[in-house]
């Protein structure tokens, strides 16, 4: 009785989520969903993997893994006999594609920050001929590069329905949610009255260096993926191996007592440690942005400071006045 309770309540479960990811739905801040509650914004980077907007490939692949896990977990129960069978196939749902994904973020992150250097310099060059910062974002909008296409065209919009310069680059930031990215837009920040010469020369830099670093990540991902490739691999083989002997009834029977299940949760723990583990080994965290909220304010509003106590945005990048 208790596993068919388990199999009603998650066949209403999988008609919901099948019903939600056929309307769709969208954040109502999808700039930055941390800006006032903390908690959300870690929910955030655990759901979709990254802080900032989450990209739309993401987002269809969670509609997609959601129903498939609700339905599918009930279902390798009543096939297999093995009650722990309803925890780990949504484990694999979810876990295979992040491991075999692993190269995915990096690389768009990369790409991002390319697209980024590529503007940074259009903006300078057009600095250059004297036209104002506000509409020369305006007027970039029209030759974005592909991976920021959307991101400049919502700074543009923004610019265009008077936001102060100021806002509309944070906003911009937190679209991006990149270092790196935030010593380009401090910059732009610190100057967004001013459009000298002097500005186009330090926009001008910053694409340089920029660039630069895009080439160093490149090269270090290049090294990364043939260790990356050898665990995908091995863990494809293992859950083919694993996946064409649950068919065989006489090999899955002992997994059905008490015993068994507690060693296969214990063997199931001990190769998702491992393997996360390795992937763990292959990545790197996040520096620290730059351009962060001020929690100390009511409304979170940016203060150019990178967290408390920290060094004030305007010493780091001094040099741009």
């Amino acid at each position: 009785m208790l596993l068919f309770a388990l199999c009603g309540l998650a066949v209403a479960g999988g008609l919901v989520a099948l019903v939600a990811w056929v309307r769709g739905s969208e954040p109502a801040d999808e700039d930055a969903p941390e800006r006032s509650n903390p908690l959300a914004g870690r929910a955030h980077v655990f759901w979709y993997g990254a802080p900032g907007a989450a990209a739309p490939r993401i987002v269809r692949l969670r509609r997609v893994q959601l129903p498939l896990a609700l339905v599918g977990a009930p279902l390798a129960w009543l096939f297999t006999g093995i009650p722990l069978t309803a925890l780990l196939v949504p484990l694999a749902v979810f876990g295979l594609p992040w491991l075999f994904d692993t190269t995915r973020p990096d690389t768009h992150r990369i790409e991002r920050l390319e697209a980024l250097s590529e503007w940074t310099q259009r903006i300078a060059d057009v600095l250059l001929l004297g036209v104002g910062l506000n509409q020369a974002i305006v007027t970039s909008r029209r030759t974005a590069p592909t991976a920021l296409e959307d991101e400049i065209g919502e700074l543009a919009a923004r610019l265009q329905a008077r936001w102060r310069p100021e806002e509309a680059l944070h906003a911009f930031a937190d679209s991006l949610a990149d270092a790196t990215a935030d010593k380009v837009l401090a910059a732009l920040v610190l100057r967004a009255g001013d459009s000298g010469p002097g500005l186009a020369r330090t926009l001008s830099d910053m694409a340089d260096s920029v660039r630069e670093e895009v080439r160093q990540r490149r090269a270090i991902e290049a090294d990364r993926a043939k260790h990356r490739t050898t665990i995908r691999w091995l863990v494809g083989i293992i859950v083919l191996v694993v996946t064409v002997g649950s068919f065989n009834t006489e090999y899955t029977r002992p997994y059905g007592t008490f015993l068994g299940q507690l060693v296969l949760a214990v063997v199931a723990a001990l190769f998702v440690a491992i393997i996360a583990w390795m992937r763990a080994l292959a990545s790197h965290p996040p520096v620290p942005r730059l351009l962060a909220p001020d929690r100390r304010s009511r409304g979170g509003r940016r203060t150019g400071v990178r967290a408390p106590g920290a060094e004030p945005v305007a010493e780091r990048l001094g040099e741009v006045r």
